[in-house]
């Protein structure tokens, strides 16, 4: 038996400042307003429609104190977003990168800049509610697990494709036909979907379980906590090792923490 994944809550601390969060992501920007470690309602829309993001921005405006942004795309669609916001607000941008210093975590690539900025706020956001060691997963376009140790230091990770990467880098380079029904309730393939979709999963789910508790645990004689979030979450979860939580929009949450950090 595996305990289901349970959905990580925020708890709003003492703290009274408003700031907004941006996180513009491969395919589209999402924001939210936060007060303390608490993030409100989701807004997200397409790269296309950016005068959407302005409008919501200027009717928020008001509440504002700090405006914070994590960019995972090109210079010149971040400069865009970030001219919208100029324009909607009057509050100055700040754009968190990875080599800045996060609060109580400590990246661990010998490379700072080669770290995602996505990954980087996904550890923090996980951090900020555990001084267990931990594995953070977050399954989107592509799948990133990252272990942290109980003192905050970022011993490394995994980047491997996302569910759907996986299915086309084999689609693409194999005669391996494009059937698309999967036999989500299997336990193991016994058709050629299903089983190309449990090669993706298993292929997470056997990472955190090795260096969790497995023969190369990192942190023997320690409880982990996993923590999964991303698009693909639901689809990983039910595989993981242990017991998870389930901690949805994993950057966003992590620039709440470093917003709420700046106050104290």
């Amino acid at each position: 038996y595996r305990a289901p994944c349970r959905r990580g809550q925020s708890s709003a601390g003492a703290r009274s400042m408003k700031a907004l969060l941006l996180d513009l992501g491969n395919s589209r920007w999402k924001f939210a307003l936060s007060q303390g470690l608490a993030i409100g309602q989701v807004e997200d829309g397409a790269y296309s429609e950016l005068a959407a993001l302005r409008a919501a921005v200027q009717s928020n405006a008001d509440q504002l104190e700090t405006i914070l942004l994590a960019s995972v795309v090109d210079k010149q669609t971040t400069d865009a977003v970030t001219a919208v916001l100029h324009r909607a607000c009057a509050l100055p941008v700040r754009r968190i990168s990875s080599t800045d210093r996060m609060p109580d975590l400590t990246a661990g690539y010998l490379k700072l800049e080669q770290l995602g900025v996505d990954r980087l706020l996904a550890m923090v956001a996980a951090r900020a509610r555990t001084r267990r060691p931990l594995c953070v997963v977050d399954a989107g376009t592509a799948v990133t697990v990252d272990f942290v140790d109980a003192g905050g230091l970022h011993l490394g990770g995994f980047i491997l494709p996302g569910y759907r990467l996986f299915r086309e880098c084999l689609l693409a380079n194999t005669s391996i036909p494009r059937d698309a029904q999967v036999d989500e309730a299997a336990l193991l393939g016994r058709d050629t979907p299903t089983a190309v979709a449990l090669g993706a999963r298993y292929s997470v789910a056997g990472l955190v379980e090795r260096f969790s508790t497995g023969s190369a645990a990192l942190f023997p004689g320690q409880d982990v906590q996993i923590f999964v979030g991303g698009g693909d979450a639901g689809a990983i979860s039910g595989l993981l090792p242990d017991a998870c939580i389930r901690l949805d929009e994993l950057v966003l949450q992590g620039l709440a923490v470093v917003a709420a950090s700046k106050e104290s």
